[in-house]
C-alpha cells in the first residue's frame, strides 16, 4: 500500500505553511465533493482509491498565497513522501479531464475543485460562470478554452450520473 497523507497531516500542513482560512474551507468542501462522487462511484463497480482522493483534495490548495501553488504544494508533499497526492496537486489547475472509461483519482479531485466555489458546492454553471468574471475580456483565447472544458466537463458529468443512477448535482441538494 503507498503512502497516503492523513486529513490530521493536511491540519499541520496548513498551520506550518499559512494556508488562509478561507482556503481551508474550499479544500474542505472540495475533499467532501471528490469523496461523495468516487464513494458513489465505488458503490457501482469503480475501484477508485478514496484515500488518495481524501489528502488530494485536502492538500490540492495547501500552498495557495504562492504564485505557482501546485507546483509548490507538490513540492511539500514529495518532500514527506506523498507521492501520489503531490502528483494530484501539481497538475490540479490545468488538468484535462479523463473520458468516463480512464476516471482515475485526478479526475475526482479535479472535478470537485470544479463544482466548488469558496467552501460551497455550486455546480459547474456557476463555478465556470465565477472562473470567467476573473478573465480579462481581452483574452478570448482563455474564454474559449474555458468554454471548452465546461462542455467536456458537463458530458462527463452526465456520464457519471448514468453510472451512479442519479445527477451530480443530486448528492449535494
Amino acid at each position: 500500500m503507498d503512502k497516503r497523507i492523513s486529513r490530521e497531516e493536511c491540519e499541520e500542513l496548513y498551520k506550518e505553511y499559512g494556508t488562509p482560512a478561507h482556503v481551508i474551507g474550499h479544500c474542505r468542501a472540495v475533499c467532501h465533493v471528490a469523496l461523495t462522487i468516487a464513494e458513489k462511484m465505488n458503490e457501482n463497480g469503480a475501484n477508485l482509491d478514496l484515500a488518495l482522493i481524501e489528502g488530494a483534495a485536502l492538500a490540492h490548495d495547501v500552498a495557495r498565497v504562492e504564485e505557482d501553488h501546485g507546483g509548490v504544494g507538490a513540492k511539500i508533499l514529495e518532500a514527506r513522501g506523498y507521492y501520489d497526492e503531490a502528483a494530484i496537486v501539481r497538475v490540479h489547475m490545468r488538468y484535462d479531464l479523463n473520458c468516463f472509461d480512464n476516471l482515475n483519482e485526478t479526475d475526482m479531485v479535479c472535478l470537485g475543485d470544479r463544482l466548488v466555489k469558496e467552501d460551497k458546492y455550486v455546480g459547474l454553471d456557476e463555478r465556470i460562470q465565477y472562473i470567467l468574471d476573473k478573465v480579462p475580456r481581452k483574452s478570448p483565447e482563455a474564454r474559449e478554452h474555458i468554454l471548452k472544458t465546461k462542455d467536456k466537463t458537463k458530458a462527463l458529468l452526465d456520464r457519471i450520473g448514468e453510472y451512479i443512477g442519479q445527477s451530480v448535482d443530486s448528492l449535494f441538494e
